[in-house]
Parts: C-alpha cells; structure tokens; sequence
C-alpha cells in the first residue's frame, strides 16, 4: 500500500535528526545502498525514542521492533547529508508505529513505517500513561498546504 502524498512534507514530522552519509555505504552503482539507508532510519528512530520515550519515564523500558517497511522514492547519495523527520502515526494499547521521511538537499527520498511494542519477558505490556501522553505529542499531522 502506497503512503499518501503528504507523508512526503517534511512539516508533517515533529522529530528532526540529521545523520551524514558514509562513503562505505555507497555501491558500485554511486548510491547508498539499501540496507544502509534502512540503517540511517533505525538510528534516527533510536534518537526518536531516546529524546521522547526514554525521557517521559525514569523506568527502564523494553521496546521491540515487530515491523518495519521501507519505501524508496528515490537514490540516496554519498556526500550529502541526509535529514531523517520521525512522528507517531498511531498508538495503540501496548503498541505505537511510528512515521519517518527520509530528505536529501531538500527532496524526499523514501519514507518508512515501524511497529514498535512495550513489551516484558512474558509479552506486551500495556503503554504507562507517561509514555502515551509523550507519544501523543509526537502525532504526525497532515499540513495544512497538503
């Protein structure tokens, strides 16, 4: 299912990250490969939950991945920053999905949606109201010039 169009306007994500490209990701055809550009997502993701989830609560919480898909819209190039916008697109009881669009000098160049799951040993674990509450404020809106 192909994401809607607005999800490629950077002011539909509240969370900016910033990640330089490394020239050890780029391949024999001069662009950054697919499994690196997967990469650059989880670790602005990572930032994502450090600066809203980890600070919402002084509990050590469990989160795991249960889903995750990339879109490519388009080539990632070595030597130009790329800028990561991440947002909650959903919350659910134990889960929440959350929303990025990946740019580079200013165009959109892929978008991904992640599952990610409070979860203990024995399964999920229902979202502390600390923890909603911080997601809530993270919600992607579709802008207004959409």
């Amino acid at each position: 299912m192909k994401p809607p169009v607005w999800r490629q306007n950077s002011a539909a994500y509240p969370h900016v990250f910033i990640l330089q490209t490394r020239y050890r990701d780029e391949d024999r055809l001069g662009h950054v490969n697919n499994i690196a550009v997967a990469a650059y997502y989880d670790e602005a993701r990572s930032r994502f939950t450090g600066d809203v989830v980890r600070a919402a609560t002084a509990e050590r919480v469990r989160i795991v991945t249960a889903d995750s898909r990339v879109t490519y819209l388009a080539e990632v190039f070595h030597g130009a920053d790329v800028e990561i916008r991440s947002g909650v697109l959903r919350i659910g009881s134990a889960s929440w999905d959350i929303g990025q669009a990946m740019f580079q000098k200013g165009k959109c160049v892929g978008l991904c949606q992640t599952t990610l799951v409070q979860a203990t040993a024995a399964g999920a674990q229902p979202l502390a109201d600390a923890i909603r509450a911080a997601l809530t404020r993270m919600l992607v809106t579709e802008p207004a010039d959409a």
